[in-house]
């Protein structure tokens, strides 16, 4: 058993921190009278404290740790938040201010699903930040919009987005984005530069899908998401379940870290919550601008969304809100070249065409960094030639090795939950995940000797194709023997489950819908 470690900066008298620890150990677990806790309980769920120390006599400042079996997270992104975060809340003179992960805990999170690498990869540039700005004001037309578009992309610009505040009908929304598409893909066509669209999807629960769905058929690459409106869990699973970069937007995060006697730590909230919760680029106020956020704040932030946290992959810093063209070289030597520049109304204001302000801006930025270019994918694809395969014309050619393995391809965790209903078990996301225009996945499984897959159903269909070793497939209520090659059709809404029934991995192929259920699984 390993364990999870949370902060709080907490303010209370000499007297009464101890008294006040306590009593968030218990709050934050159990929620129970001190009578009702047996032995058992304390050892397995109750936050033990392991260090208070001072950090202000003046103000009655103190920092208490806690140390929580991981067992209590359940492999739930929203028991992390309720966990840390809950009833505590509402605590007076409470903060947050981090959380500390075992390594193999981390493997809940998927993280970014494109990340740094994943978004420069779909641009084509290099070793400088990227500059992004945002359509607004609301008012002007969907035709003026469009036009803004494309003359952010044909002055160079990496990412426009929607302003936050453009809500309308869904009739509205497949208008817009259908005009700034079509003006980015005129501008690219000229200059051969990428430039990516982000569309603002804010809906009701009910129809919040039909957004997704829409954009995903236009070959949108990315949505802006407010996290904190729509819920941090739910934004993650979105823009999970339909491929898309994910920029996180701020609204509504203010009343969790401002004041800093209450709320959470700014690094924690919009770098290492929003990292854990799939955003590949999280924006934030920058100091100096319309919001009072300090230096130091603003560069925990950035390093937060960028340092090395096992397989979770490194996300944009976006700071904005505010920032003029005599900031830039300030901001380029604060967040350095993996970062993203949003600039809204000074980039629109800089000079009568936007596409001379981008340029003007952009020149500013190449000042201090020297930029590098590869050659645009007109499909906006991420490459799969690069799977351990070589490329014949259309032809992928596997290379035969002792292990199944593909360059740049790592397996992952076979799912996050209910880990008692299968064993031994790994995945490999092969075609789908990365950035292919695919309306289908394709995945390897490999179960070792004696190992299993959930017994579970789905709404999708399965196409299983056996590459190696010796299996036992249950369909319905029949159960097959399989031999490499074989090919295996799972309609909908029936059971399954994968056994390995001899001495060698059985591996296998699986293709399933990209837009597909979570399974049902039976126990």
């Amino acid at each position: 058993m390993s364990n999870l470690y949370v902060k709080y900066e907490v303010i209370a008298d000499d007297g009464g921190v101890s008294e006040l620890a306590r009593k968030i150990a218990i709050e934050q677990s159990v929620e129970c009278p001190e009578s009702l806790i047996t032995a058992e309980i304390e050892k397995n769920f109750v936050g033990e404290v392991v260090n208070v120390s001072a950090l202000s006599k003046s103000t009655n400042k103190y920092e208490i740790t806690y140390a929580y079996p991981e067992e209590v997270l359940s492999e739930q992104y929203n028991q992390l938040l309720n966990l840390c975060f809950g009833n505590v809340s509402m605590y007076p003179g409470v903060r947050l201010t981090e959380i500390e992960l075992p390594s193999h805990v981390l493997n809940y999170f998927s993280g970014p699903g494109f990340g740094v690498d994943g978004i420069r990869n779909k641009l084509g540039v290099f070793r400088r930040p990227l500059l992004a700005t945002a359509l607004k004001p609301r008012g002007c037309s969907e035709e003026q919009f469009a036009q803004l578009a494309y003359e952010f992309s044909i002055g160079g610009g990496d990412i426009i987005k929607d302003d936050q505040n453009l809500i309308g009908s869904f009739d509205q929304f497949k208008k817009r984005v259908t005009l700034c598409l079509d003006a980015i893909k005129k501008s690219e066509d000229e200059k051969g530069r990428a430039c990516l669209y982000f569309p603002f999807i804010s809906a009701p629960f009910e129809e919040i899908d039909k957004y997704f769905e829409w954009v995903k058929r236009q070959n949108v690459q990315g949505v802006l998401l407010a996290p904190l409106i729509l819920g941090l869990d739910t934004a993650r699973g979105l823009a999970k379940k339909y491929n898309l970069i994910y920029m996180a937007h701020p609204s509504f995060t203010g009343s969790y870290c401002v004041p800093k006697i209450n709320g959470m730590s700014y690094h924690l909230l919009y770098g290492t919550l929003m990292r854990l919760a799939g955003a590949d680029i999280s924006v934030f106020p920058n100091t100096g601008g319309r919001f009072d956020f300090a230096e130091e704040d603003c560069k925990q932030i950035s390093d937060a969304l960028k340092r090395p946290l096992d397989n979770i992959k490194s996300a944009f810093p976006c700071p904005a809100g505010g920032m003029q063209y005599k900031d830039l070289h300030t901001m380029c030597d604060w967040y350095g070249e993996d970062s993203v520049f949003l600039l809204g109304g000074s980039l629109l204001e800089h000079s009568k065409k936007l596409s001379q302000s981008t340029q003007e801006f952009k020149s500013k930025i190449a000042e201090k960094f020297h930029e590098e270019i590869k050659e645009m994918n007109h499909s906006n694809n991420e490459s799969s030639c690069e799977i351990n395969i070589e490329q014949c014309g259309n032809q992928l050619e596997f290379i035969q090795s002792s292990e199944f393995t593909w360059k740049g391809r790592e397996a992952v965790v076979y799912k996050s939950v209910n880990q008692d209903t299968f064993s031994g078990i790994k995945r490999v996301e092969l075609i789908g995940k990365n950035g292919e225009a695919t309306n289908f996945d394709v995945r390897y499984f490999e179960i070792n000797e004696n190992g299993y897959s959930s017994k579970e159903l789905h709404q999708h269909i399965h196409v299983i194709i056996v590459a190696r070793g010796q299996g036992q497939v249950l369909i319905g209520e029949k159960e097959y023997e399989t031999k490499i090659n074989d090919v295996l059709y799972i309609k909908p809404n029936t059971i399954h489950q994968l056994k390995n029934i001899g001495s060698e991995p059985f591996g296998f192929y699986c293709i399933v819908d990209s837009l597909r259920d979570s399974p049902a699984v039976i126990e």
